[in-house]
């Protein structure tokens, strides 16, 4: 009975664990690319993107853009730490942070170069924004990775 509350109470810390590490991934992911943005000037705003093919464009455009892109950041973490995470610690024995960035890569290269640009009209790695598109992409999820890696590590190694 006292195993099922300790394991009870250490699922739960987890799910909080990797919740944080969505919230904070998706900053950083945000930080990435707001920088990219500026630097190369292609105009490829995610946030304004979603929030627009929800709401049209409104003065609420941003924050429901926010709304979704951080709970698609929680989500993608979830997925990572309950179904990815447990899989490849089977396979062989890597650093977190290195399972994190290998399915941000993945789920980047699949989800977004093959189903989400070309599906709005930006073709394959959104070559038809701009050549920069698949770059910047790339670097923002592997920023994503990174961090929710480092959170989950981080929170789990205190866990114990």
């Amino acid at each position: 009975m006292k195993e099922t509350i300790t394991q009870q109470k250490m699922q739960g810390s987890k799910l909080v664990i990797v919740i944080i590490a969505g919230i904070l991934g998706t900053i950083a992911f945000d930080g990435v690319m707001y920088a990219d943005i500026a630097i190369t000037g292609v105009p490829l705003d995610i946030v304004g993107l979603l929030g627009s093919l929800v709401i049209g464009e409104s003065e609420h455009t941003q924050t429901v853009g926010h709304v979704i892109h951080f709970a698609n950041g929680i989500g993608l973490a979830l997925l990572f730490g309950y179904v990815a995470l447990p899989i490849s610690k089977k396979i062989m024995k890597l650093p977190i942070v290195i399972y994190a960035i290998a399915f941000s890569v993945i789920e980047n290269t699949i989800a977004v170069w093959f189903v989400m640009l070309p599906m709005l009209g930006a073709g394959v790695a959104g070559v038809n924004i701009a050549p920069e598109v698949a770059l910047m992409t790339l670097s923002r999820h592997i920023v994503f990775g990174a961090a929710i890696g480092f959170v989950i590590r981080k929170g789990l190694t205190k866990e114990r």
